[in-house]
């Protein structure tokens, strides 16, 4: 499975909307995650053109979504969460029992595997700190490869 990873959009009205290469990025996937601070409903929109969406909130949205959620492919357990307000995401993971945790909230991609698990960061794909705008794919099948996408 084919999963495409995003975060921190921070798309308004008044800010334009998803760029052209995020929709050809994700062309293909069969899930999309988004790890909150969306802002607006039209970026949920958008993506859903693309693939069916699992979103949740953020520390700037005002949207009616979960804190956290849990996504279940294949034999791997994915907690999807924003970040803010968690100092260590590895223990939420770990109490948890999930193979893989994607956050978003520090604008700055990463991947870090911590025992069996993997924690993942798509970056912001909108505005940066000290990094490109990103996404990711994750592809799930007998191993977990995670690939990050200057945009």
């Amino acid at each position: 499975m084919l999963v495409g990873l995003i975060s921190d959009t921070h798309i308004t009205q008044k800010r334009g909307k998803l760029s052209e290469k995020i929709v050809k990025e994700f062309n293909g996937v069969d899930l999309i995650l988004h790890a909150g601070d969306i802002t607006t409903y039209d970026v949920l929109n958008d993506l859903k053109k693309i693939a069916p969406v699992v979103a949740v909130l953020g520390n700037n949205d005002k949207l009616d979504l979960n804190k956290h959620e849990i996504i279940e492919i294949g034999d791997k357990t994915i907690l999807l969460v924003h970040g803010d307000k968690i100092k260590d995401l590895p223990a939420l993971g770990l109490k948890y029992g999930e193979d893989i945790v994607v956050s978003g909230h520090t604008h700055k991609p990463s991947c870090e595997r911590i025992d069996n698990m993997l924690l993942i960061n798509p970056g912001s794909s909108n505005r940066p700190i000290e990094s490109n705008a990103s996404i990711a794919l994750l592809k799930i099948n007998d191993e977990v490869d995670v690939e990050f996408i200057d945009l």
